[in-house]
């Protein structure tokens, strides 16, 4: 349960030692390949150009993002299929939006992924550009004399590892639908080389990198490439190079080629068998290319030097905006995003993508459905999804508009390199929303709760603040019963537990005290059914304002058995909201001097204490005594142990502050047991109550901290933590929007007149005004 945990790990191959785990791929259908529809009108939208290929029923809108390096390189990109394409094959017309035809060409394509493409430099144009699929055509294959220049572009075909599949990738046209293809040469250290399979699936895995190089002169170039592991080809302008050793140096082996001043072709092959990451030596990689231009010097006694980024040709890139249909209908197509990467030690990683289906240029009235693997289901164009890292997913969208239904297939491998650090709330949050959005999405049966993995319930209980998870634990104590008895430690559920019943508590307290009942059937210790009872007057105590029901609770409870300290501090707390302080006084008294004798007894309080408690996840625990102090000694450590108490008091109060300040609930909360029992006169003659106060105020329980403010502001005349809970009182009954009372008014004026010289007292002054002339 503790926050305070180290930064969330880079999920990388490099420092993972994995057996990959089989994944669980849901066979979605094609759809969208039957007859063709009617043609309908299409969408009445300023957005909506007029249509420009007749024979065309599906295009595809990009905006131009990156120029590329050269004109020549033109732009390349990756657009998705799934089953929304009317036919297997894929023939194209890129035109620009005021009718211009763009020389354009396929690269792979395959029916689940999609398919690659590259087209011509359109010029100095911010407008979009259109691609038209045609049906019955002949697909034009890019090729060397087409005049485009495609770079660098990087084909993977994972689970192969010989030569021949990578020469297969380098004839283009259809590929497998495990193929799949990136924007990218290389990286800082070695700007042209293969480091392996960029989605971060394992060995064994085949590659083909197409690429352009600018030969800044003309003459003989020394060509080296540097093979790390596996096997490699290189050729330059379609001849196959074979390298030599021709010294001993670095980058001696190598040869010899002529080059024309210019760009030319450098097509690398790459093979890496075995199993596993790709990235398990010191290189981090498998191959990288040198070269010596014919001119150039090198020092440092070496052949060659690396291949410079600004040598490298790069197409241009583009952001698909859209995907439309001519007859105005519905068309399914979404985007697949890794983000953050929950981490930790060696659970296993989970991965929260970010699936969006394109939703510009569909019909106002589509609505989205999305459909995971274990007949999950959710509505929306946006959803979050956490996912096991390193499998294959197949997430099917479907799309609707009055009788028309389009349909899609997102295929992706769960990888990310995005760090997790849960000390920043906004990603602590955005696990519990995703899991939120996972369990209304799922249905009972089967139950995907029961194969999750310890990873699933240890950031859950890292991720909760016990604010935003009353749909999060409602469904599992309600749906998932069961699997939590057989997944969580007591203390783990017990946890879980007692936050759904303090986020119930705030909106529906009869609905607590039915949980209540339920978890009382269901516990199986004395303890835990004692502090569930303790509960159970807290609630009619604070809530339902049932203040008889509560003290017949507590006097059951303050005889003998757990909890029964406890129990005593509450009626020491109903004195103290009934006015009577010397009683309340009495109550606390009694519990401390225990504690005290228990404190003497027993080793050093310790700040480790606290943390242990938590870890394990149970309630607070106080020492207990081996055995009575001696009687007739002379008390020498009296003014010792007072001041030792005044420590661990400051200590406590300033550890509440802190945990509450930073977000962290949990902690706080434990801390409060450990502090009330330990020091219950705290809350009359410290800042008890205003430490417990600003924890409920943090949780927006303003109910709960208003009674022992008012309380405590109406009974304590001369104290220095009286105006800040004036301050904190006001606050609540502002926030919560309630009507002032006439015994609140009544508080507030009294306190008004012990605090006439404070600053608190134009706050008072304004909001007794406004509670006298609430027109006003």
């Amino acid at each position: 349960m503790i926050h305070h945990l180290p930064a969330g790990r880079i999920l990388g191959w490099g420092s993972l030692f994995f057996i990959l785990v089989a994944a669980d791929v849901e066979a979605a259908g094609k759809g969208g390949r039957g007859e063709p529809k009617p043609e309908a009108k299409p969408p009445e939208s300023a957005a909506f150009t007029e249509w420009q290929v007749q024979d065309s029923s599906l295009r595809y809108k990009l905006h131009l993002i990156e120029k590329p390096t050269h004109p020549s390189a033109g732009y390349f990109v990756h657009l998705p299929d799934g089953g929304i394409l009317p036919d297997t094959t894929v023939t194209t017309v890129v035109m620009t939006e005021d009718g211009k035809v763009i020389p354009s060409y396929l690269l792979w394509q395959n029916a689940e992924n999609g398919f690659s493409m590259v087209f011509a430099d359109p010029g100095s144009q911010e407008r979009p550009v259109y691609v038209y699929v045609q049906s019955g055509r002949v697909t034009q294959l890019w090729n060397p004399e087409s005049g485009i220049t495609p770079s660098a572009i990087l084909c993977t075909f994972p689970g192969r590892d010989s030569l021949n599949s990578a020469l297969s990738l380098s004839k283009l046209g259809r590929v497998e639908p495990s193929v799949h293809l990136e924007n990218h040469a290389g990286n800082k250290k070695a700007p042209f080389s293969i480091g392996g399979d960029m989605t971060g699936r394992p060995r064994p895995g085949s590659f083909y990198l197409l690429s352009y190089v600018e030969a800044a002169e003309a003459g003989s170039y020394w060509i080296a490439p540097h093979i790390i592991d596996g096997k490699c080809d290189v050729s330059i302008d379609g001849i196959k190079i074979n390298p030599q050793e021709r010294s001993k140096k670095w980058g001696g082996t190598g040869a010899s080629v002529n080059l024309t001043k210019g760009l030319h072709r450098v097509e690398v092959l790459q093979a890496a068998g075995g199993t596993g990451p790709d990235s398990t030596n010191k290189y981090d990689g498998l191959m990288f290319l040198t070269w010596r231009p014919p001119s150039e010097k090198l020092k440092g006694g070496v052949e060659a030097r690396i291949i410079k980024d600004w040598e490298i040709v790069r197409s241009g890139a583009c952001k698909l905006v859209a995907v439309e249909a001519k007859n105005g209908g519905p068309v399914a197509a979404a985007t697949a995003n890794p983000g953050l990467c929950y981490w930790f030690g060696n659970e296993e990683p989970l991965i929260l993508y970010d699936l969006s289906a394109l939703t510009s240029g569909q019909p106002a009235d589509a609505t989205y459905t999305w459909t995971f693997p274990k007949e999950g289901e959710t509505e929306g164009p946006d959803v979050q999804w956490i996912c096991p890292a390193f499998r294959e997913y197949k997430v099917r969208l479907t799309v609707k508009s009055g009788q028309d239904t389009s349909t899609c297939v997102v295929p992706f491998f769960s990888y990310s390199t995005k760090q997790t650090n849960l000390e920043k709330a906004d990603q602590r949050e955005a696990f519990r929303k995703a899991l939120a959005t996972m369990l209304k999405a799922f249905p009972r049966s089967p139950d995907p709760v029961a194969d999750w993995s310890t990873a699933w319930w240890n950031n859950l209980m890292r991720t909760v603040e016990g604010k935003e998870e009353e749909q999060i634990l409602t469904r599992l104590f309600t749906d998932h019963p069961d699997i939590l008895r057989r997944k969580l430690t007591p203390g783990q559920l017990f946890t879980l537990q007692d936050l759904l019943l303090d986020l119930t508590q705030r909106q529906n307290p009869r609905e607590t005290l039915q949980w209540i009942q339920k978890f009382l059937s269901d516990a199986s210790t004395a303890s835990r059914r004692s502090e569930l009872k303790l509960r159970e007057g807290e609630v009619q105590m604070y809530y339902l304002d049932d203040r008889r029901q509560a003290e017949k609770i507590f006097t059951e409870m303050s005889g003998l058995g757990d909890h029964a300290e406890r129990a005593k501090i509450r009626l020491g707390d109903l004195a103290f909201l009934d006015g009577d302080l010397n009683k309340a006084t009495a109550y606390y008294a009694d519990v401390q001097r225990r504690a005290r004798s228990r404190r003497n007894a027993a080793p050093l309080f310790s700040g480790d204490l606290v943390t242990n408690q938590l870890v394990q996840g149970g309630p607070p625990q106080t020492a207990q005594p081996n055995s009575p102090p001696a009687q007739g000694l002379p008390n020498i450590a009296a003014g010792a142990e007072q001041k030792r108490g005044a420590l661990q008091e400051v200590s406590l109060s300033e550890n509440v502050r802190s945990l509450t300040d930073d977000g962290f609930p949990l902690e706080a909360r434990q801390t409060l047991l450990t502090w009330e029992i330990e020091f219950p006169l705290s809350k009359i003659s410290g800042d008890y109550i205003l430490r417990e106060s600003a924890f409920h105020m943090k949780m927006g329980d303003w109910k709960r901290a208003r009674p022992m403010l008012e309380a405590y502001c109406r009974q304590i005349d001369a104290s220095s933590f009286l105006p800040g809970a004036t301050a904190m009182l006001i606050s609540c009954v502002q926030e919560a929007k309630e009507t002032p009372s006439a015994s609140l008014i009544e508080t507030l004026e009294k306190v008004k007149d012990r605090l006439k010289y404070h600053p608190v007292a134009g706050d008072l002054d304004r909001f007794l005004s406004n509670a006298k002339n609430p027109s006003n």
